[in-house]
């Protein structure tokens, strides 16, 4: 039976300080047009340890890659429509409605514990774990399609004023 190691932590972790990193945005607070990335490395460090941890046999490189680009796509739709206020004078911008981030992060980590479950479960079936490595994949992919569609818009999106 397989026993937890110190990647189980760090991908644990990383998927915690993506969740942690995209509350602000989640409350609609101000921040920089760089903090959109800032979520994206702890995300993708944790899609690319999960799935390096999996056994050889089972590991499904072609489906953890479709899930990145599926998550990619909607993360480009999804930034396209997300509205988006713009503070020039102050470099600032402002997600009224931007809790998808927070969900992604969530269901990022939910999957990964998913899969960490059934990794260490020891099932004969390596599906389950498979298809949560996949949604971790997803996830990771949406983050980044919405942050790089974000901050594209950014960059000539009109002025709004913020206040604090």
């Amino acid at each position: 039976m397989p026993t937890p190691n110190i990647l189980h932590l760090i991908a644990t972790l990383a998927a915690g300080a993506t969740i942690y990193v995209l509350q602000r945005e989640a409350r609609g607070r101000s921040l920089r047009p760089g903090q959109l990335f800032a979520a994206l490395p702890f995300a993708l460090v944790t899609a690319i340890l999960l799935l390096a941890m999996q056994s050889p046999d089972s590991r499904q490189p072609v489906l953890w890659l479709s899930g990145l680009v599926a998550g990619m796509v909607a993360g480009v739709i999804r930034g396209l429509f997300l509205t988006l206020q713009l503070d020039r004078m102050y470099s600032r911008l402002r997600l009224p409605s931007g809790r998808d981030g927070l969900w992604a992060a969530c269901v990022l980590t939910v999957s990964l514990l998913a899969a960490f479950g059934a990794s260490l479960a020891g099932l004969g079936n390596p599906i389950p774990e498979a298809a949560a490595t996949s949604a971790v994949a997803a996830s990771a992919g949406y983050l980044v399609g919405r942050a790089g569609t974000l901050w594209r818009r950014s960059l000539t999106a009109p002025h709004s004023t913020l206040h604090q």
